[in-house]
């Protein structure tokens, strides 16, 4: 059913093929249909307005439709058009709903042009949104600002940020989840699931490589997308997965994005059974180990002078690479260039920035680098500053945190988040099966919930289907990964 009325489908079966969102690095999957036709007669061609006679670039756009199946509103998706043979008079196209249909919608629309709403420039370190914390970053004016020490946020000793100036630069950086969640908004999602209930990651912020323009001045708004790294909406969200070791499951009836630790989703517990079910193919694990990289889109100059060990791991044989498109800042302890005998646990860059000032350019140059809010933590002679930080200590040594943002060590994101998946992964053995499948089951298909299969505890990974108007659901095919 599209907007303009319901459409005449073939006689008939068109394969549906529905995947897990937790076993692909490189996609966040969905639903989708293989290719099929539709014939272009009767009243087809209006009802999909009419795409044979489209003209613009890019093909016709996608046509929100509602996929009914046994007379019950399954999915809300769209059909993407692929072609017309004119001699046969039919059109060919296929079905996506759920993350595929969504990557589809938002390929195009980067971060910074999303429409937030503004906030308020406060002079205090910390705000529900956003922190002003220090970060050294000496070639952000690229010496087109002469007065400028290196220091973005800094706060005197007394713990005070002056007013906005040619030293005194502010550069908003958004906390993770809130910015998140204010991105999923725009598309009528709200965000849910383990990881963002996780309080440290509540504490994780973006670090923005684009200043205030020095008249915007404390009680003045700013538009938050502005902070943002010129990334699309899946390019972030497929940042995070691989970053995090996440499952991301988009559920549109209730318009709402999980984000799910998958160290979670290997812990036994509660299961379906599915009986009756029939094994077709038993195969064997290949994995030979993995290699985690960290890639945030963004030159720094400290990487030629500074260990970078910690942006990548290799897991046994390292045979596949699991690529983050997201990293974080090195850190720094040093002398605060605007207090003398003050010194410093703090992070760092070396890269142009943008500003509307200077002629820098007002587009962000960086990709997506987090670092942990470790709060107000003491300098050298005790006062204290916003800490940010890629680790778990203050300047002191003292612990501040339990996950570091660096690969390796006991509180690096491979212990603390992939290990347990990445096992799983690594003894995973595939079966497929031939299942009894109706709509109820359909209805209720979750990636998160073992299955008991002929005695085995699976999740399951991908499930085919064929569907035909007039003919309930009887069999699926599903491929599993057991959990041993």
């Amino acid at each position: 059913m599209t907007p303009r009325g319901e459409l005449t489908l073939p006689a008939g079966d068109v394969e549906l093929e529905i995947a897990s969102p937790y076993f692909e690095t490189d996609a966040i999957p969905g639903t989708t249909t293989y290719p099929f036709d539709v014939a272009a007669t009767g009243d087809n061609p209006r009802v999909l307005n009419h795409p044979h006679l489209f003209r613009g670039p890019g093909g016709p756009p996608p046509e929100p439709t509602d996929c009914y199946l046994e007379g019950v509103l399954w999915r809300r998706g769209s059909l993407v058009f692929r072609s017309f043979d004119a001699q046969k008079k039919v059109y060919r196209y296929n079905f996506v709903a759920d993350a595929t249909d969504l990557a589809k919608q938002l390929a195009g629309v980067k971060l910074p042009e999303l429409l937030l709403p503004d906030l308020v420039l406060a002079a205090q370190s910390a705000t529900p949104e956003y922190v002003l914390a220090p970060v050294r970053n000496t070639e952000f004016f690229d010496e087109k600002n002469g007065a400028f020490t290196g220091i973005l946020n800094w706060p005197s000793p007394a713990g005070v940020l002056g007013a906005p100036g040619p030293n005194q630069v502010y550069v908003p950086m958004l906390y993770l989840v809130p910015a998140v969640r204010a991105v999923l908004a725009t598309i009528g999602y709200a965000v849910e699931g383990t990881w963002v209930d996780d309080p440290e990651v509540q504490a994780a912020v973006i670090y923005s490589d684009r200043a205030l323009a020095s008249t915007v001045a404390f009680g003045d708004a700013f538009n938050p997308a502005r902070q943002l790294p010129n990334l699309t909406v899946p390019e972030l969200l497929l940042a995070l997965q691989n970053y995090f070791c996440l499952g991301l499951q988009f559920q549109p009836g209730a318009k709402v994005l999980r984000l799910d630790a998958l160290r979670d989703r290997v812990q036994r517990g509660g299961y379906v059974a599915r009986p009756g079910a029939v094994l077709t193919t038993a195969g064997t694990n290949d994995t030979r180990g993995f290699r985690l990289v960290q890639q945030a889109d963004t030159d720094d100059e400290l990487d030629k002078t500074l260990d970078v060990g910690w942006q990548q791991l290799q897991v046994g044989a390292g045979q596949e690479e699991i690529r983050a498109a997201a990293g974080t800042l090195h850190q720094v302890r040093e002398a605060d260039p605007n207090t003398p005998g003050r010194e410093w646990l703090v992070p760092a860059i070396s890269a142009k920035g943008a500003s509307a000032e200077y002629g820098l350019g007002d587009d962000s140059r960086t990709g997506l680098r987090l670092l942990f809010d470790r709060g107000l933590c003491p300098d050298s002679h005790g006062h204290p500053y916003r800490l940010l930080s890629s680790g778990t200590v203050d300047y002191a040594g003292a612990s501040v945190g339990a996950y570091s943002l660096h690969w390796d060590g006991p509180q690096g994101l491979y212990a603390q988040w992939h290990r347990p998946w990445l096992d799983f992964r690594s003894r995973a053995v595939p079966r497929e099966y031939t299942v009894p499948f109706r709509l109820a089951d359909l209805l209720t298909l979750d990636p998160a919930t073992h299955e008991l299969v002929d005695y085995h505890l699976l999740l399951w990974q991908k499930v085919s289907l064929r569907v035909s108007a007039g003919s309930p659901l009887r069999t699926a095919t599903i491929t599993y990964q057991e959990l041993l």
